[in-house]
């Protein structure tokens, strides 16, 4: 019969093969999800109820010190260097406190943002590179700013008998932050992905010429997903445009986005560009509770043609298994701004109130998905 110390020795051995059994360069990413979701149950059946609570309790901390640690530069330098670095080595880089480096030094140790290669000396891993990347680093600094949101939604769900006020003027994040401003009136950022790969836009684009109308981006921000779909189809195909805010679009350069329109815009208001191929909203919705989504909606749906598709791309939630990353994104979009993750039957039900209908939805395993709506056919 094997011995405690027999079996930590088999757990260790299985657990070293991972890495072998699950690259990190693993090209299926339904498999790498599988096998993460099994890991983590197997770390959940080795916890007692009382060291589950303790990792529930202790975690904002794991984010405020990535926060800390994007802003102090640490991830830069240790992404830069060949060498591993002490504490000393990274704050004398950074004009900073030896002694406070050496503490974010260890919280980031014990997350694996980093690797200890000896004692005192740390090099740089793949999650230390990826918090160089603008986007990872404005992803991190985003939550920290909708923390305030986070804490004050028990009391705030309380103090409005556990009844959710649909209103990004009025929930949780007005208490938190103590303003009477809206979390979207701070400035934004952007998630990446790869959605030009797999929505079929060649089919829909082809038989484009210069003068269409290819892409319409509601609400689209600085242009990152515009650039991504000029960038696979030139000017010679088509005209692509970039709609938001004043406060949005006067930030953005031509230089920026060449050969992309830029237009002033309210999604509030009837939608100025008619019969366009692609009109693309990407997490819009989810700020916003029904009601408002359908005054949306309607005005995309009477710019359309019969050829128009509208695109949502939203995170969809789904009832059975799911993810954990999904449930924590709906209670950020209840506590920040009264929005919701919705289910793909949810944001069904809101299309088909404006006359549209769902023509296809193409996900991926990290629950975002692109639905695709047409107008209903008579």
């Amino acid at each position: 019969m094997s011995t405690p110390e027999q079996w930590i020795q088999e757990f260790e051995a299985l657990c070293s093969r991972a890495s072998i059994l699950f690259p990190s360069g693993i090209e299926d990413e339904n498999i790498r999800i599988r096998a993460l979701r099994i890991a983590e149950k197997a770390v959940h059946q080795l916890h007692t109820p009382m060291t589950f609570a303790e990792a529930q309790t202790w975690a904002p901390l794991e984010l405020f010190g990535a926060g800390v640690a994007c802003e102090m530069g640490i991830f830069d330098v240790l992404s830069k260097s060949s060498v591993p670095l002490s504490p000393v080595d990274i704050a004398t880089e950074l004009n900073t406190d030896p002694a406070l480096v050496a503490r974010i030094m260890r919280l980031l140790d014990a997350h694996y943002m980093v690797d200890q290669v000896t004692l005192g000396q740390y090099a740089a891993n793949a999650i230390t590179r990826d918090y160089v990347q603008p986007y990872r680093k404005g992803n991190v600094m985003t939550q920290v700013a909708l923390m305030p949101s986070y804490f004050a939604l028990p009391a705030w769900l309380r103090d409005n008998d556990y009844k959710v006020r649909p209103d990004a003027n009025h929930c949780a994040w007005q208490v938190g932050a103590n303003t009477t401003k809206t979390f979207w009136e701070m400035p934004r950022t952007t998630q990446e992905d790869d959605f030009v790969t797999f929505y079929p836009f060649e089919a829909v684009f082809s038989t484009s010429n210069v003068d269409d109308i290819l892409f319409v981006d509601i609400g689209g921000g600085l242009g990152h997903q515009a650039m991504r779909v000029r960038s696979a189809f030139p000017r010679s195909r088509g005209r692509i445009i970039v709609q938001d805010l004043p406060q949005v679009t006067n930030k953005i350069t031509t230089a920026s986005l060449p050969d992309v329109e830029i237009m002033d815009h309210d999604m509030a208001d009837p939608q100025p560009v008619k019969g366009a191929r692609v009109y693309y909203l990407r997490g819009v919705l989810h700020n916003h509770a029904d009601h408002i989504s359908i005054k949306y909606l309607s005005q995309f749906a009477a710019a359309m043609s019969p050829e128009s598709r509208l695109l949502i791309h939203e995170a969809l939630a789904t009832d059975l298994n799911p993810t954990k990353n999904i449930t924590r994104f709906d209670l950020s979009m209840l506590a920040s701004c009264g929005g919701a993750q919705r289910s793909e039957a949810e944001q069904k039900a809101l299309l088909e109130k404006v006359g549209l209908e769902v023509s296809g939805v193409w996900s991926t395993p990290r629950d975002w998905s692109i639905m695709e709506a047409r107008l209903k056919r008579e």
